[in-house]
């Protein structure tokens, strides 16, 4: 849990995703005392809530049983370099929800305002570093698993189908040095 994350984001995303009926499980720990206490504190407010759980640490383990039982992932991140937990999550079948920033949008396509073909379609995305950017796209995400479960199972295999190997941009490389090696 870092500023970079959008933790205002994510505290204000377990609140919203519990006014709207949907369960928040939130893995992770802050380096920073002041952001590690605000989640401590936001664990005990919420410990009788049987909708939400906070586990502030840090296990591998079980964050892999994490990916494979939610539905939906929340990376709301200020930047974001790269980004590995979307395409962890996509692999189990979690379809994100994330802001368009860095590595986010280069691999997360709106499942609604996509100019991608229906098949590269994995996600739900907003641009606004705002509580209601992230509410819009909370609500298309829920919205969506509530009303269209078809629609949804397929944004599942449309993120466990992407390929986000280096096979492609290796065979690229290649690509490029045998032009250059024949020239």
């Amino acid at each position: 849990l870092d500023q970079q994350k959008g933790i205002a984001l994510i505290r204000h995303g377990i609140d919203f995703s519990l006014e709207q009926g949907a369960q928040f499980v939130l893995l992770g720990s802050a380096q920073d005392p002041a952001l590690n206490a605000q989640f401590w504190e936001a664990k005990e407010a919420l410990a009788a809530n049987p909708d939400a759980h906070l586990e502030l640490g840090y296990d591998e383990a079980l964050s892999h049983l994490i990916y494979a039982g939610a539905d939906l992932i929340l990376i709301p991140s200020v930047y974001e370099p790269c980004g590995l937990t979307q395409m962890i999550a996509m692999r189990y079948g979690c379809v994100p929800i994330v802001r368009r920033v860095g590595g986010l949008a280069d691999t997360v396509f709106d499942a609604n305002y996509s100019d991608r073909p229906f098949e590269a379609r994995n996600g739900y995305v907003f641009d606004e570093l705002s509580f209601d950017g992230l509410e819009s796209a909370m609500s298309r995400a829920l919205g969506l698993w509530q009303e269209d479960p078809d629609y949804f199972r397929q944004l599942r295999l449309n993120g466990m189908r992407m390929d986000n190997s280096w096979a492609r941009p290796a065979q690229d490389y290649l690509n490029i040095y045998e032009h250059i090696r024949v020239r």
